[in-house]
């Protein structure tokens, strides 16, 4: 699927009332403003969360192989573990972290405080490192100011600091009363300046280092006091024991569509412009007879041969003799009048003979016209290990095809799927869509073989089963197909 998923290598969520408190295998991570009703002083949660820059370039160089345009989108996804008094509209921000920071080993509310990774304060362990509280890098990083009340809090890039096409690196969601609490928030250009950075594509720009993203409430919703502004979201961990921990979606577009093989039909008369009524001939009736080999020709196609048919006085078509590979349609083909005249009973050609292929011209798997359509999946071996990828095939024809006079099964004819065509992945066990119909991402390719899609396994979580959806429109028809393509995801 031109969707990839990757997973965290450190997540806590560090505290302000708890100032040296490290929580990095806690199952949970908090985004909140939490204020008491006797003691109204804010208590502020934010996340933190980092994925591998090696993983990041891998899918990018060598997976989606778009290294020269960058054309990729990211999302950051967090799913939802709990929500508490989002009644107010309010403004979750995303930024990229500036300077390191450990995970640690600890857990929220520990019996003894563990404080052996990054903390509000501490971006390493208690003692080591504070997080800076002043003297922040002109204006593109920012951070809880020294003499504030909640100094500390992590360190945050806000500007791109000049690179191509980025302004500010903030990344935003809205939630209010009746939202989706999941967070699913677009981070192409913070994952875009990372990937510059880590590749030496900056020229004399700011580097930017992949220390992972900062997940926090607006800054005019941290530190408020008022019981009606006490929004407060947790997410699952990494280290969850469900099946939702934090992604990083990186989406390409890898959609092909072509149901032309490049294969002259045999036999095939080809449109064109021939010498009329000027050749004379020593044959008085109709006759045909093979044409050079070598017309002039700017294709890559090869192989094929071709005849004409002639009468006393003119050409009349030129016909497809031997297939060949590799032809397209609006591609020219020319008999200069020289090669005409050099014919076997041929002279008087004053005009070249010229044909431009069509589609028609050319093999090609019939595109399926009706709703009433059966689609089998094939390639599927039913059990995938979690680093495989698998490509897809998919059999299509008419549920009720049109009778016609052939010598061969027309049920072993496979058809092309129209090209508003999609797919979907859905957890078999909790019925969730874990990527989603999307008319950019897993729009449904074809060949000259048949309709295909491709899914890379390592985004789907390990001993799980899953179903594929197929989506097409046809007479504006838009039919789902749910015909149990079932597959399973193992560790390996």
């Amino acid at each position: 699927m031109a969707v990839y998923k990757l997973f965290p290598t450190q997540d806590a969520s560090i505290y302000s009332a708890q100032p040296a408190m490290n929580t990095g295998l806690d199952p949970i991570l908090e985004v909140s403003n939490f204020v008491t009703n006797n003691n109204p002083i804010s208590n502020v949660a934010r996340s933190l969360v980092k994925f591998d820059q090696l993983q990041i370039n891998n899918v990018i160089q060598n997976v989606a192989s778009v290294t020269s345009s960058l054309d990729f989108t990211a999302s950051l996804k967090l799913f939802i573990a709990k929500a508490d008094n989002v009644i107010l509209e309010s403004e979750v921000n995303v930024y990229p972290i500036s300077g390191s920071w450990n995970n640690g080993s600890g857990q929220y509310l520990d019996q003894r405080q563990n404080t052996t990774g990054v903390s509000w304060v501490f971006s390493d362990y208690s003692g080591s490192n504070k997080w800076p509280i002043e003297g922040f890098y002109e204006d593109l990083t920012t951070g809880s100011y020294s003499g504030s009340n909640n100094e500390g809090g992590c360190n945050w890039w806000t500007g791109s600091g000049g690179y191509d096409g980025i302004g500010s690196l903030e990344s935003s969601q809205i939630f209010n009363l009746r939202s989706d609490k999941d967070l699913n928030t677009e981070v192409t250009d913070i994952v875009k300046v990372w990937y510059s950075s880590s590749n030496d594509l900056i020229g004399s720009l700011t580097p930017i280092a992949n220390e992972g993203f900062i997940i926090k409430w607006k800054d005019s919703t941290e530190f408020v006091t008022s019981s009606a502004v006490t929004p407060q979201l947790s997410f699952y961990s990494v280290d969850t024991n469900t099946i939702y921990p934090p992604e990083l979606d990186i989406k390409w577009r890898d959609f092909t569509y072509s149901t032309s093989s490049g294969d002259l039909k045999h036999g095939r008369i080809l449109t064109g412009s021939y010498p009329i009524n000027e050749l004379t001939s020593s044959i008085s009736c109709s006759f045909t007879q093979s044409l050079p080999n070598d017309p002039t020709y700017a294709g890559v196609g090869s192989g094929a041969t071709f005849g004409a048919t002639f009468n006393s006085a003119s050409m009349l078509d030129v016909y497809v003799k031997e297939i060949g590979l590799g032809y397209v349609a609006g591609e020219t083909l020319t008999w200069s009048i020289e090669q005409l005249n050099a014919l076997p009973n041929i002279e008087g050609a004053l005009t070249p003979a010229e044909v431009t292929l069509s589609t028609f011209d050319i093999t090609q798997l019939e595109t399926v016209s009706t709703p009433d359509l059966f689609v089998a999946l094939d390639d599927n071996q039913g059990i995938f290990y979690s680093e495989s990828i698998n490509q897809f095939r998919l059999n299509c024809r008419p549920q009720f095809p049109i009778r016609v006079y052939t010598t061969e099964s027309i049920y072993t004819q496979n058809q092309a799927l129209p090209s508003a065509s999609y797919y979907a992945i859905k957890d078999l066990e909790t019925n969730e869509f874990v990527v989603d119909f999307d008319t950019q991402n897993t729009q449904i390719s074809c060949d000259p073989t048949g309709s295909y899609f491709t899914v890379y396994m390592n985004g789907l979580q390990p001993e799980r089963n899953y179903q594929i959806l197929i989506q097409t429109n046809i007479d504006n028809n838009v039919i789902v197909m749910d015909e149990k393509y079932y597959f399973k995801v193992v560790n390996g």
